[in-house]
């Protein structure tokens, strides 16, 4: 118990800030709203980036974990292609948005992916070796890339609407 106190008392405050902005965030995400294409767009990207900076600033010297990264986001757009994630999601021409139904599902994929970013940057900062891993990079980079193309294949699947109508 005193190492996760050790833990949270060397985390720095910005990092609480930004879990309770992805909660804010998530919670956002579980209403019926109209989106832009721009805010459409927003999210998956900042969460790709979000998670690239992460293996960047992990594993700079692991290939293979930028090459696990583009196979996870690879495996989120197939995956979704069978699951077709948000269904019941509209164009409106005449107000240029999109419908997209409340999921409570970005919630979890957003918790989901700032814990383990947390884990891995607590991870790397007890055992700096980790970060030489090229079998650590890997399966890091693929739980990123996974993760973040989630929300890129949830983006692609609202914007087909665009075309559906």
């Amino acid at each position: 118990m005193q190492i996760l106190f050790q833990i949270l008392q060397r985390t720095p405050v910005w990092v609480f800030g930004l879990f309770f902005g992805l909660l804010a965030l998530g919670y956002l995400q579980s209403k019926s709203r109209e989106v832009s294409p721009l805010r459409l767009a927003a999210l998956p990207l900042a969460l790709g980036v979000f998670s690239l900076v992460q293996l960047w600033g992990s594993f700079s010297a692991q290939p293979l974990g930028f090459a696990a990264w583009v196979a996870g986001i690879g495996a989120a757009l197939l995956a979704n292609r069978a699951f077709e994630q948000p269904g019941g999601a509209r164009w409106s021409a005449a107000s240029g948005t999109f419908h997209v139904p409340g999921s409570w599902l970005p919630l979890a994929l957003m918790m989901v992916m700032f814990f383990s970013r947390y884990a891995l940057a607590v991870g790397a900062a007890m055992q700096p070796a980790l970060a030489q891993s090229a079998g650590f990079a890997a399966g890091a980079g693929f739980g990123l890339g996974l993760l973040s193309g989630t929300f890129f294949a949830r983006a692609l699947r609202v914007w087909s609407q665009r075309r559906a109508d």
